[in-house]
């Protein structure tokens, strides 16, 4: 529903082969939401269920799929904490995207079904988060995007 379009371009433009969309269960998706005690957004929920687990290519070099979840909240408070950011991650963020140990993405749970998303980069002498996109699936999206253009531009050389 919220995902069709990501995972329809990533086919089409063979991004992925329908067999690398690698998905959690409902279980892994209900597990961690118990442990962190919260309900997570449905764009989100579709995202784990339909590729959270691996998506061929697709943001391979990135931390954002099941088994880097548990971490990822601790390394960005880390990495907030090195870089002496004033401002403190909202209560409600849950951090599903971490580049490189240099930049990371989150959402807050209160914010809807398709939530925005907000990002922190390493060496940008950034004072607060930015608001990176207007929800979660804009930012897979833009993901979606970048590596087509990345891949295009490999090819033509």
């Amino acid at each position: 529903m919220y995902l069709d379009r990501v995972k329809n371009q990533l086919i089409e433009l063979k991004l992925v082969k329908p067999d690398e969309l690698v998905g959690c269960t409902r279980d892994d998706v209900i597990a961690i939401e118990q442990k962190l005690g919260i309900s997570l957004p449905r764009a989100y929920q579709e995202f784990l269920l339909s590729m959270g687990r691996s998506a061929g290519q697709f943001l391979r070099g990135s931390d954002c799929f099941l088994n880097h979840l548990p971490q990822l909240q601790e390394w960005a408070v880390e990495l907030l904490q090195e870089n002496n950011f004033a401002e403190s991650l909202p209560e409600d963020a849950f951090i599903f995207f971490m580049h490189q140990g240099y930049q990371f993405s989150f959402f807050r749970v209160s914010e809807g079904a398709d939530p925005p998303t907000y990002s922190y980069c390493e060496g940008t002498n950034q004072t607060f988060f930015i608001k990176s996109h207007e929800s979660f699936s804009e930012f897979l999206e833009t993901e979606v995007e970048i590596h087509a253009k990345y891949l295009m531009a490999v090819a033509s050389k």
